[in-house]
């Protein structure tokens, strides 16, 4: 498979673990708490796969490039969390595709990837939808919930850049496991190391905890490969797919229709960007 193919079940995994998160954290909990089990319960799952092309990182500035990963990671999944409790799951998919910009830059600064007209343009289209989704007839609609999403695309995005520098010189499934439950502690000491919520938040969100989980590891790994083999400021656009499969399970699963016309306009303007991203 190539790095599109990769992209597209990475944003495909993204979207359905966004979901079931935003299932299961309407019913409020700790986000905190649910960060820790969450990304702690993607690492472990990951286990089996660990020597699967397995190779520890042979350079020092490695390790420092994970431990950004694992720092930035946390947070954008705590706020992500946090925002999930307040919006719905398509309007945050929708405003994360901001990151697109940052993207194209940190692409050209740390990896020397060229700044195409094409890219150009795709990312103005992705942009122009996030705009779209977001706003209202007459005014824009800046809430806590939109607030925290963008804060924690902005900490994705330095953790996807952390983490196209490390696989050059570490596996793709390892360092992903490793990232999860590294953050998972992580989380964890900013509990106190106290058990007692994380209890408390399995007990409240139960299954649903689980099957996020799973599917984030799934899409960390794949996310890793792909970042590997093509460009971050192509892979990155081309995951974000995911706001058209969220959308449709919003829809369906969440019954999410508020602002659904703006929300679908808004999708159509991205997936056209992702797609002139890959075809042209």
């Amino acid at each position: 498979m190539n790095w599109f193919t990769f992209s597209l079940l990475a944003g495909l995994l993204f979207a359905a673990s966004r979901v079931v998160a935003r299932f299961v954290l309407r019913k409020q909990g700790n986000a905190l708490a649910f960060t820790a089990l969450h990304d702690f319960i993607a690492g472990l799952c990951l286990l089996p796969f660990l020597f699967i092309g397995f190779h520890w990182p042979t350079q020092p500035i490695t390790w420092l490039y994970f431990s950004g990963v694992v720092v930035f990671a946390f947070l954008c999944d705590w706020l992500a969390f946090l925002a999930l409790r307040l919006i719905d799951v398509s309007l945050y998919q929708i405003v994360n595709q901001v990151r697109h910009i940052f993207v194209l830059v940190g692409g050209l600064l740390l990896f020397q990837e060229s700044i195409t007209w094409i890219k150009v343009v795709a990312i103005v289209l992705i942009t122009l939808g996030v705009g779209v989704a977001v706003s209202e007839k007459t005014r824009f609609t800046l809430n806590r919930g939109v607030i925290l999403s963008i804060i924690s695309t902005l900490f994705a995005i330095v953790a996807f850049l952390f983490a196209k520098l490390a696989v050059r010189d570490f596996s793709e499934t390892a360092a992903a496991s490793l990232e999860l439950m590294l953050i998972g502690i992580l989380a964890f000491s900013c509990l106190g190391f106290r058990p007692k919520p994380l209890v408390s938040e399995l007990r409240l969100q139960k299954w649903g905890l689980v099957v996020s989980g799973l599917l984030f590891g799934g899409f960390e790994v794949i996310l890793f490969y792909a970042l590997r083999v093509g460009e971050a400021s192509r892979v990155i656009p081309v995951t974000q797919s995911s706001v058209v499969f969220a959308l449709i399970a919003g829809l369906v699963f969440l019954r999410e229709r508020q602002r659904l016309p703006q929300k679908i306009s808004g999708a159509i303007l991205i997936g056209v960007g992702i797609v002139a991203m890959y075809l042209l």
